[in-house]
């Protein structure tokens, strides 16, 4: 793991998101967005190994994301009660590859959403990012029968 590299510098604990790591299975991990946070919610999936392109994932890794990018979407619906749950791969700033697995609800203004939704203040409250981080925890623990 590069040294310099954010996502690497997260997955080693080296930095903290609100609420901790929301799941890790040994090749993924998941996240609430570092503070300061745009939007409750907003989470960050990423390998837990460096890997700059979709295409250096291994066979196992790439099986995995799909249906964990489902199991987040569900879940994402049922705590914040998102209208659509936008997932965004750019890997641009961190070059790690990251998905940015947003949760866009009704009250984001037309002018925010799709991807002006990256132009919003971060000035989501950790505390509300810290507690629906673990309730999002929670309830990929709790209930395997999420779509997968």
């Amino acid at each position: 793991m590069p040294a310099d590299c954010l996502a690497c510098r997260a997955n080693r604990g080296d930095v903290t998101a609100p609420g901790g790591v929301i799941y890790d299975d040994g090749l993924w991990r998941v996240e609430h967005q570092l503070a300061p946070a745009v939007v409750p919610g907003w989470l960050i999936l990423k390998p837990l190994r460096h890997v700059r392109s979709l295409a250096e994932l291994s066979p196992h890794e790439a099986a995995e994301l799909g249906p964990l990018l489902v199991r987040l979407t569900a879940v994402l619906e049922m705590e914040t009660g998102a209208e659509r749950v936008y997932s965004v791969l750019l890997a641009e700033a961190v070059t790690h590859v990251h998905f940015h697995v947003i949760p866009r609800r009704a009250e984001i203004p037309a002018g925010a959403r799709g991807p002006a939704i990256f132009s919003l203040p971060a000035s989501a409250p950790d505390a509300t990012c810290a507690a629906i981080a673990r309730r999002i925890a929670d309830r990929l623990r709790a209930h395997h029968d999420l779509p997968a």
